[in-house]
């Protein structure tokens, strides 16, 4: 069995943090089902094998399958058995070692890794994916890759069509001015393919400071105005809405300072920020804000819903960390994207909260 790329419409990018695992976790299993996530390997926390991290990916995201990349920002110094695993893995010259390790994981399915490897290593990745029939994605990646045009084309060689591209603007606030870099790489692979290949738009513009904005001041969502501009200019290309899920890279933001509590309201193209400097709000009256914006989705089921909701009544079980306080934002995020342009309330479920 394989995923099946063609029939995605919404591909978040997760990276393997507490807060987005558990922003994952709590979806409901029908939007878990609908989702076609890509996760970024690295060591997980203390663990000792790499293993780990692939055990944590089946936790929150049981018996389904998925795209499996390389964390690009992780460069911690290997002193544990998984850190030296990990590097051994990524910095094979060949990149067989990437090949093989999807032969222990049938769920997990490859992004060509591109960013440290020569054409020879990428067109032996992809000889070795497609003589396992596993589809692929090619991640070009603008913070950290290079010779894009020659990756293209030598992916656009293959003589199948079971894969596809992610075009990653990276991080910015300014999201936009990325565009024509997108552009350009969406209109070679189209010249050279067609309408025959799924081009997945990913990036974030989330911001990596809240100093200064106004108490429920809404942040435009611009990985979805990228991804609209785009679909105007390239009416042939086969585009796929993606996102880093409301997250932004480790090395952006986090001071040493106390940041006070914030809560974020996802809606289909903005996140409103509900932080206030002139006091030291408690999370349950940012929770009670939130509720009273009219963007709120009072008929929401969800869990990201549930926990403001406790939150507001000063539930112990609600909000009382930034960390869980960000996986409630990742969570609605990933449904309100989901179920972009068709939003409906979500089914009631005899899904379990995490506790």
């Amino acid at each position: 069995m394989s995923v099946d790329i063609r029939k995605a419409t919404y591909v978040p990018t997760i990276f393997l943090r507490g807060s987005e695992l558990v922003a994952v976790a709590e979806l409901d299993d029908a939007s878990k089902d609908a989702l076609t996530p890509v996760f970024c390997l690295k060591p997980w926390a203390t663990a000792k094998a790499l293993s780990r991290s692939m055990d944590k990916i089946e936790e929150v995201y049981p018996n389904r399958q998925f795209f499996l990349d390389i964390d690009p920002f992780y460069d911690k110094e290997a002193k544990r058995p998984a850190q030296h695993d990990y590097y051994e893995l990524i910095e094979d010259e060949s990149s067989q070692s990437w090949i093989d390790f999807f032969d222990e994981y049938p769920n997990a399915f490859p992004c060509l890794q591109v960013n440290r490897a020569d054409i020879s290593a990428i067109q032996n990745q992809i000889d070795g994916f497609t003589q396992r029939e596993k589809v692929f994605l090619a991640r070009l990646d603008h913070e950290h890759g290079r010779g894009f045009s020659e990756v293209i084309q030598t992916v656009c060689n293959v003589g199948h069509s079971n894969f596809g591209f992610v075009l990653d603007a990276g991080w910015s606030r300014d999201l936009l001015s990325r565009t024509n870099w997108v552009d350009g790489l969406v209109k070679q692979i189209v010249d050279l393919r067609g309408d025959d290949i799924p081009i997945i738009v990913t990036g974030s513009s989330f911001p990596a400071s809240f100093t200064g904005y106004s108490l429920g001041e809404e942040v435009d969502v611009a990985e979805r105005t990228l991804f609209t501009q785009l679909q105007g200019a390239n009416n042939r290309a086969r585009l796929v809405y993606g996102d880093w899920a409301s997250s932004r890279s480790p090395s952006e933001g986090g001071g040493g300072a106390v940041i006070p509590p914030r809560i974020d309201l996802a809606t289909e193209r903005s996140w409103e920020i509900f932080r206030s400097d002139d006091e030291a709000p408690e999370f349950s009256d940012l929770a009670q804000e939130v509720m009273d914006s009219p963007n709120y989705p009072s008929d929401l089921a969800i869990w990201a819903t549930y926990m403001i909701g406790a939150t507001a009544l000063d539930d112990p079980n609600g909000i009382t960390t930034l960390r869980r306080a960000t996986a409630v934002r990742i969570n609605m995020h990933l449904y309100r994207q989901l179920n972009f342009g068709r939003f409906e309330p979500a089914p009631d479920t005899d899904d379990d909260y995490l506790e």
